[in-house]
């Protein structure tokens, strides 16, 4: 891996805690590239998952696929955030959503069971995961709130607001899926807020 790919990963683990310079030359031989094509997931519905991931370039989704056969996304993810299917690997489980690449990404990737064992060395690797974990439980609370107490038309503006370049990068339908409406009602709020911005 080069280094300016090495720097960067550097800069995004600081965002949750300080890494001395001995411990990121315990990690960074451990870290590897993965280009992945438009629609490759890079977690499977149903599989068991060993990878964590930072995105040096591209957009993926979160989303599961429910009983009745239909599409749920959750979340969105973009250049400098972290992707992994972390707590079923932590519960030793299967991941119950997917993780799917909504355009030509890069990714960093290292095994879990290297950043376990990292977690059990000094203590900032834990601090990276329990940061990140408090991260992941104000996104999903933020979200139920939402679909507890806003509008679709509200849901959207606020996607617009978290995601200020999502929506020309990616298809309609996702967008949809994620504020839990169809699509058809997604093209009936941006007329209304079309027409009423003129």
């Amino acid at each position: 891996m080069d280094g300016s790919s090495e720097e960067y990963i550097l800069r995004v683990l600081r965002q949750y805690s300080q890494i001395p310079s001995e411990e990121w030359d315990k990690l960074s031989p451990r870290l590897g590239h993965l280009h992945l094509e438009k629609n490759k997931l890079f977690v499977k519905q149903g599989d068991r998952t060993s990878r964590l991931a930072f995105i040096t370039s591209g957009i993926f989704r979160v989303f599961c696929i429910t009983e009745s056969g239909n599409e749920k996304t959750l979340a969105f993810r973009t250049k400098g955030q972290l992707l992994a299917a972390y707590t079923p690997f932590l519960e030793n489980r299967d991941s119950w959503y997917s993780i799917q690449a909504l355009t030509e990404s890069d990714l960093v990737c290292l095994s879990l069971g290297d950043f376990k064992s990292l977690s059990m060395g000094h203590p900032c690797w834990e601090r990276i995961a329990k940061e990140y974990i408090v991260r992941l439980f104000i996104e999903k609370e933020d979200r139920e709130r939402s679909f507890l107490v806003e509008d679709a038309k509200t849901r959207y503006l606020s996607f617009k607001e978290k995601y200020p370049d999502l929506e020309r990068l990616i298809q309609q339908f996702h967008i949809a899926s994620y504020l839990g409406i169809s699509p058809v009602s997604l093209s009936r709020i941006r007329s209304e807020l079309k027409k009423a911005s003129h």
